[in-house]
């Protein structure tokens, strides 16, 4: 299966249409028990380089931040690929949530500050840290860097034992 990268900027053609982008990614769309209805933040997580960062589409606030754990400076506008993959998160919302189309010009875009990781290796626990607590625009709990190697532990828990 091809990473969410490749897919948006393979769909980076003039004639692709709405319709077209929708068939190409509701196949890889998570089974929902709810009403997508409900949903008004969509997480996504992509890997580029690497590097794990996530993007959070807070539909109900008409915002869109990228949570980063890596220290760099941070920007207040898209670039391209990162246009264009907001644009098939809201198209696919919109056709979940079965609702007209959401007009990208009315979101902000923002990378507000997070806890940055201590090394190189610990992005992946950032995310699905900064996953399981934000909440609206902000950390419903703080990231305890001393507990990383617990949290490493309880995840490999979770895989180990479910069914």
């Amino acid at each position: 299966m091809a990473s969410v990268e490749e897919m948006v900027m393979c769909s980076n053609t003039k004639h692709l249409t709405r319709e077209a982008l929708i068939a190409r990614f509701e196949p890889h769309l998570y089974p929902m028990d709810v009403s997508y209805r409900n949903v008004n933040e969509v997480y996504l997580p992509v890997s580029v380089k690497n590097h794990w960062t996530l993007y959070v589409y807070d539909l109900q606030n008409k915002r869109i931040q990228l949570l980063d754990s890596r220290l760099r400076r941070r920007r207040s506008c898209m670039s391209g690929i990162q246009h264009n993959l907001a644009k098939v998160v809201l198209w696919l919302a919109t056709h979940k949530k079965e609702v007209l189309d959401i007009d990208l010009k009315m979101f902000s875009f923002m990378t507000p500050n997070v806890l940055a990781q201590p090394n190189d290796h610990n992005y992946r626990i950032f995310i699905m840290k900064f996953m399981d607590y934000w909440s609206m625009g902000g950390f419903s709990k703080s990231i305890d860097v001393g507990k990383l190697k617990k949290y490493r532990l309880k995840i490999m828990g979770i895989l180990l034992f479910s069914t």
